[in-house]
């Protein structure tokens, strides 16, 4: 996972919803059943407000407090275990602000894929608890549509329109998207909150006496992501409304 971390991280996610805006249809499976039970709503804005509840804002602390965690494994590793005490602690910390910072959402793990590829979603359909839960997201980035033939054209595309809406720039970003004829997926990677907790406290209950538990439970918590997409079509909203846009 390349995770960014910090300010620019947190304005990616603060921006879909103006890059979401600016493309054409979005529709995950949630975000469909919403917009079916939402007559009085044009299917395409309904499942748009849907999939930017979901998508639209991730956690800078949850980015902070996972990041952390994956260092103070790799400082177990190293045998450095002030190190990896001082780095929990902080993980602690930076979990409980994410608590607070109302960007958890509810779903079931079933609903969420536990590889980036939408392939491994199809190959593992239904696994998983199928009891909401809070999930926090704590990243998030354009791929290539998995549907599309991979170019390095295109894959110059995709990595221009990132760097454009990292820069807070979601209009030029879908500019690039759609001049270049390129269909994209955001990708959203999230842990489940209290479950993540529950494993970096485990981790800090054992860091003094028993670090290789302490190990485990912070590599619980990394075996924790799951992952989820939105489409983002390279079409206009013109072009949409005259054709299917389905890919």
């Amino acid at each position: 996972m390349a995770f960014r971390k910090g300010e620019i991280m947190k304005k990616t996610g603060m921006l879909l919803g103006a890059l979401l805006a600016a493309t054409t249809a979005v529709a995950p499976a949630w975000a469909q059943q919403q917009a079916a039970a939402t007559a009085a709503v044009p299917a395409t804005n309904a499942a748009t407000a849907a999939a930017t509840q979901d998508f639209g804002r991730l956690s800078d602390d949850g980015n902070t407090a996972f990041e952390e965690l994956m260092l103070a494994r790799r400082a177990i590793f190293d045998g450095d275990l002030k190190g990896a005490k001082t780095l929990i602690t902080s993980a602690q910390q930076a979990l409980d602000r994410a608590r607070a910072d109302n960007t958890a959402f509810q779903k079931a793990e079933a609903e969420l894929m536990p590889a980036k590829t939408k392939q491994a979603q199809t190959a593992q359909k239904g696994a998983g608890s199928t009891t909401p839960v809070a999930w926090l997201p704590i990243d998030g980035e354009l791929v290539l549509d998995e549907t599309v033939e991979p170019t390095t054209e295109k894959s110059a595309a995709v990595a221009a329109a990132n760097r454009h809406l990292r820069a807070g720039d979601p209009d030029r970003a879908s500019e690039v998207l759609k001049v270049s004829g390129v269909d994209a997926d955001y990708v959203i990677a999230a842990v489940p909150l209290e479950q993540t907790r529950q494993d970096v406290n485990r981790a800090a209950q054992f860091i003094k006496n028993d670090p290789y538990k302490a190990s485990e439970a912070l590599r619980d918590a990394e075996n924790s992501v799951r992952y989820a997409s939105v489409d983002i079509q390279a079409v206009s909203h013109q072009q949409a409304g005259s054709g299917n846009t389905s890919k």
